[in-house]
């Protein structure tokens, strides 16, 4: 499996952003707000290679684009797959 299907199967989609940053996102609803997950790279610019490297993940709020929550370096980027199982919301 591609990472982009890994990605999807979690209902992620690669996009980027106004300033060409390169993040997979995902729409959800953060404290009564419409907001989006972002994950990039270590780099915090591109998107992640594999499932083994580092990963920051952050969450917006989708109409402003403003950080709700401060982001957080997962180890790799399967780490924070897996600590989705464990939240309803998946």
């Amino acid at each position: 499996m591609t990472l982009n299907q890994e990605m999807d199967k979690h209902g992620f989609g690669a996009s980027s952003s106004g300033g060409g940053c390169e993040w997979y996102t995902k729409t959800t609803q953060h404290k009564g707000k419409n907001a989006f997950i972002a994950v990039t790279d270590d780099g915090g610019l591109a998107l992640p290679e594999s499932m083994d490297e580092p990963v920051y993940v952050g969450i917006y709020d989708l109409d402003s684009g403003d950080l709700l929550e401060e982001v957080q370096k997962f180890e790799s980027l399967r780490s924070y797959l897996g600590s989705l199982a464990d939240t309803p919301e998946n």
